[in-house]
C-alpha cells in the first residue's frame, strides 16, 4: 500500500504550529478564530470545535500550512534519490486527494520539485569536477607516499656511509618530482639523516 505524507512522516500534524492551524481553519470555513472552541490536530485530519455547534473535522491538505510543509520536505531532500521518492509520493498524493488540491497549489510543488532537482544537478555537477581537479593530486600523492616507502627500505639495506652517501645524489634528484610534497622529501631526508647517525654510531 502506498504512503501518503503523513504516514511516511513527510508531514507531522503534531508538529504544526497550533495557533497558525487555527488562524487558517478560520479562514478556511470563514468564521472568525474566536468562534473555535477547541481544536486538536489529529493523526490524519482536524477536529474543530466550533462555539454553539457540532465539532467537525477539517483534512490538513486544505491549509496553505500543508502547501508548505510539502515545498519545506522538497527543500531538505539533499540527494536525487530522496528527491525522486518524494516526487512519486507527492504524484501520488495528488491522484489519491485530487479534490483537496487546487492546480496552483500542485504547481507550486511542481515548481519547488524542479529547482530543487536542478541545484541538485548543478551541486553533482560541481562535486564531479572538484573530484576530477582532484584526481591527480590525489595520485601524485599516493606515489609521493609509495616513493618515501621505496626509499624506506633502500635506506634500510644501507650497511655503511659510504653507500648512503653514493645514494644522496639520486635520492635529491628524484625528491625534485615531489618539490610540492614538502612532508614527503623532508621525511625522506630525515630518514637519510637518522640512517646515517645509526651507522656513523656503529662503526665508532
Amino acid at each position: 500500500m502506498s504512503q501518503n505524507l503523513i504516514t511516511a512522516g513527510i508531514i507531522d500534524p503534531a508538529q504544526l504550529p497550533l495557533d497558525q492551524v487555527r488562524l487558517e481553519v478560520a479562514t478556511l470555513l470563514k468564521i472568525s478564530p474566536d468562534q473555535i472552541e477547541a481544536l486538536e490536530c489529529w493523526p490524519h485530519q482536524i477536529w474543530v470545535k466550533l462555539v454553539a455547534t457540532r465539532a467537525k473535522f477539517v483534512s490538513y491538505r486544505r491549509l496553505s500550512l500543508w502547501i508548505e510543509q510539502g515545498l519545506a520536505a522538497i527543500g531538505r531532500c539533499s540527494d536525487r534519490f530522496s528527491l525522486d521518492q518524494l516526487g512519486e509520493m507527492f504524484r501520488t498524493e495528488t491522484q489519491q486527494y485530487e479534490d483537496h488540491y487546487d492546480l496552483e497549489d500542485v504547481q507550486q510543488w511542481r515548481n519547488a520539485w524542479a529547482q530543487q532537482a536542478q541545484r541538485l544537478r548543478e551541486a553533482e555537477a560541481r562535486r564531479a569536477a572538484e573530484e576530477e581537479r582532484l584526481r591527480p593530486i590525489r595520485a601524485h600523492q599516493q606515489a609521493g607516499k609509495e616513493w618515501q616507502e621505496s626509499w624506506r627500505q633502500v635506506l634500510r639495506y644501507c650497511r655503511d656511509c659510504s653507500s648512503l652517501e653514493r645514494l644522496a645524489p639520486e635520492m635529491k634528484l628524484q625528491s625534485e618530482v615531489f618539490a610540492d610534497l614538502p612532508e614527503v622529501t623532508g621525511a625522506i631526508t630525515l630518514l637519510w639523516y637518522q640512517r646515517w647517525q645509526e651507522l656513523s654510531q656503529a662503526s665508532a
